[in-house]
C-alpha cells in the first residue's frame, strides 16, 4: 500500500514537471494555433473544446465542435511532446510514466492480500483527483495567459459526463447540447 501511496507522490511531481508544456499546447489551442480544421470549417466556427483522457494511460486527445456540437477538428493528442520523463529514450508513450505503469501491473499481478480491491480503488482514486486537478490548473493559466474565454469540457473516454473546466461542475451531455440550441 504504501509502495502505491508513493507512486501518486511521484505521479504529482511528474505531472507538474510537465505542466509548462501543456500549458503552453494550450495556450497555442486557444489562440487557434495547431488546429487543422475538418471541412469549411476555420476558428469562429469552433464554440467549444472537448478533452478526454484514456483510463489506464490517461492519454489526453483534444478536438474542437462546432455550434451544432458537431467535430470541427482533427484530434490532437496532449501534452504534443512528452516531456520531463526518465524514459524519454525508451518507446514508452503513454502519458503515465512507464515506471509507474510497471509497478502498479506488477501489483495487480501479484499482490493476493483480501485488501486488494480497496488499496487499488484508493490508489486509483487518487491518481484520477491528481490528473483531473493538474489538467484543470493548467487549463486555468493557460486561459487566464491568453484571456480567450472559450467553453471546455475535460473527461475521461467515451462518459455522459464531463467536467465544464470554466466552472469545474459536472455536466452531462444533454445539458452540453441544450447549450448550443438555437
Amino acid at each position: 500500500m504504501e509502495d502505491l501511496k508513493k507512486l501518486n507522490i511521484e505521479f504529482k511531481n511528474y505531472l507538474e514537471a510537465i505542466s509548462s508544456q501543456l500549458i503552453e499546447d494550450l495556450i497555442h489551442l486557444l489562440n487557434g494555433d495547431n488546429i487543422s480544421y475538418i471541412g469549411n470549417n476555420g476558428r469562429s466556427d469552433i464554440k467549444a473544446f472537448y478533452f478526454e483522457y484514456e483510463y489506464e494511460y490517461l492519454d489526453i486527445v483534444f478536438w474542437g465542435v462546432d455550434r451544432n456540437n458537431k467535430i470541427a477538428t482533427q484530434t490532437v493528442s496532449l501534452p504534443t511532446k512528452k516531456s520531463g520523463s526518465a524514459e524519454e529514450n525508451s518507446d514508452w508513450n503513454a502519458l503515465i510514466p512507464e515506471k509507474i505503469w510497471n509497478v502498479v501491473s506488477h501489483f495487480q499481478d501479484h499482490y493476493e492480500g483480501e485488501d486488494f480491491d480497496d488499496i487499488l480503488d484508493e490508489y486509483d482514486d487518487e491518481k484520477y483527483k491528481l490528473f483531473e486537478h493538474w489538467f484543470s490548473d493548467c487549463w486555468k493559466k493557460a486561459s487566464e495567459h491568453t484571456h480567450v474565454q472559450m467553453d471546455a469540457y475535460f473527461s475521461i473516454h467515451d462518459t455522459y459526463f464531463r467536467t465544464d473546466l470554466n466552472t469545474l461542475k459536472m455536466i452531462n451531455e444533454d445539458e452540453i447540447a441544450q447549450r448550443y440550441q438555437p
